[in-house]
């Protein structure tokens, strides 16, 4: 058979059928959208969220009006996604995959689909765009370019004071996410584990006009986003 991947060079109006196009969206400044991923938005026969509001507002703002949504999250990814697999095929769909923000299947769900659509040797083609994890490395300084992707860490408190332990050991820059409403949780973790010296990146609310990026000991960061309001962020240990 041929090879589930094609070269996509140039913008169509004809997506293929029975195609899985995992697409990037900005993270906050709409500006940010790639001409390929408002293409492949506007001409799917069906966009997969991961929830309904966010999904249709996004469609909205590009002025794409009743186009057919299916939302697919971490509360019913691993129900819904065979479901959903097989309405796609039966239907000869298009179809795009987007997340909340930034790009699909990294820390967000996607991943049962995509692999489904791997099993079954059909097309599944990447949309590249803004990823918060690349956009804070930009910024990291990282002069040998190698790091640790760690993702988000437990929500339980103690499990994640324990993971925070052994990451104070790793000897490669750890980028970590975390939910906007633990921000402050997870920054007095960190000073507390790996001490008031540790180096860290900071990087909030990338690219909307609220951001803050700042490289520093935690101690300083702990103080200087005391007046910060919940907001994405992503992080980056240095461990020197």
């Amino acid at each position: 058979m041929s090879p589930c991947y094609i070269n996509q060079g140039e913008l169509t109006k004809m997506l293929l059928k029975k195609t899985l196009y995992t697409v990037a969206i900005p993270i906050g400044n709409f500006n940010d959208f790639t001409l390929r991923a408002l293409e492949t938005l506007k001409h799917a026969d069906l966009v997969i969220g991961e929830e309904r509001s966010t999904t249709e507002r996004v469609l909205k703002r590009l002025g794409i009006e009743n186009k057919e949504i299916a939302i697919l999250n971490e509360h019913n990814e691993t129900k819904n996604a065979k479901e959903l697999f097989h309405y796609i095929i039966e239907k000869d769909y298009s179809v795009a995959l987007i997340s909340e923000a930034g790009t699909p299947c990294i820390a967000d769900p996607g991943a049962v689909l995509v692999n489904l659509f791997h099993e079954f040797n059909l097309r599944i083609v990447p949309i590249p765009g803004v990823s918060s994890i690349t956009t804070a490395l930009m910024v990291a300084g990282l002069t040998k370019g190698s790091y640790k992707y760690i993702g988000f860490l437990s929500p339980n408190k103690e499990m994640r004071r324990k993971e925070l332990k052994l990451l104070s050991h790793e000897k490669l820059p750890c980028v970590i996410l975390e939910a906007p409403y633990r921000m402050k949780q997870i920054l007095s973790d960190i000073m507390d584990i790996c001490g008031k010296n540790k180096q860290i990146l900071f990087a909030y609310k990338l690219t909307q006009p609220e951001e803050f990026i700042i490289k520093s000991d935690i101690s300083t960061i702990v103080l200087k986003t005391k007046v910060l309001k919940k907001g994405e962020f992503v992080l980056v240990l240095y461990n020197l």
